[in-house]
This record gives C-alpha cells, structure tokens and sequence, in this order.
C-alpha cells in the first residue's frame, strides 16, 4: 500500500511541475523534489534483509529435478485431482503411469507434462477404465 502512495505522490509531483511551466532555473527545486521522492520511496519497499528470507524459502521449494516438476504441476491441477501419477524421467524423456478416469484427463496430463520446462517427450502409459 506504501508503494501505491509513493507512486502517486511521484506521478502528482510530475504534473505539478509539468503544468506549471517551469524554468531552466528551477533544475535545483527539481533534483531536491527529485531527491526526496527517491528517498520516500525507497522508505516505502521493505529492506532487503526481509525479502531474502521468503525468496530462498520459495526457492528451495522449487522442484529441480523434472520428474519433481511435471508431478507438482499435475499435482496442482485441479482437473486431475484423486488421481495417483508415477513419473520417471530419463534426460527429457518423462513416462506417465496411472490410471486416470477419462481420455480427457489423460489429454490433459500428457499437455501438462508436455508444456514443462525440461521436458522434451512425453511417453504416455497412462490407462483409462473402459466404460
């Protein structure tokens, strides 16, 4: 929210002196409001030490290894959801078992894994019940 105002008080401060026809002679008065401005903000964003805590958290959260991530991606989606999947990968090449309720649910895991980044073929050994 601090950010907002800080933003709005540079984008005022701009009209301001936009619309008012100032002269080469007020360079000063500019780089002072200029000075301050910078100096309000940077007060508004919190200090780095606050921000490297979350980051590194989320960072080790992240899935490295591609057979990690195309199992968090289908993991998170709710189309597929109560369904169990066994991912193995070898270099690019990730292989899907299960079973999966529908040819449609099996589409969309196979795009899902298709559209992960690392993955290069999807070898689908997914079944689907017969109705």
């Amino acid at each position: 929210m601090r950010q907002i105002a800080a933003g709005l008080i540079l984008i005022a401060l701009f009209v301001l002196l936009v619309g008012s026809r100032f002269k080469p002679s007020d360079g000063d008065k500019l780089a002072a409001v200029g000075r301050l401005a910078v100096g309000k903000v940077r007060d508004a964003l919190p200090p780095a030490a606050q921000m490297a805590g979350p980051v590194q958290a989320l960072r080790r959260e992240l899935p490295e290894r591609v057979e990690d991530r195309v199992k968090s991606r289908l993991d998170a989606d709710n189309r597929l959801e109560g369904v169990a999947f066994d991912v193995t990968a070898d270099g690019g090449t990730v292989t899907l078992r299960g079973v999966v309720p529908t040819a449609k649910a099996r589409r969309t895991a196979v795009a899902i894994a298709e559209h992960t980044t690392g993955v290069e073929k999807v070898v689908d050994e997914m079944a689907v019940p017969v109705e």
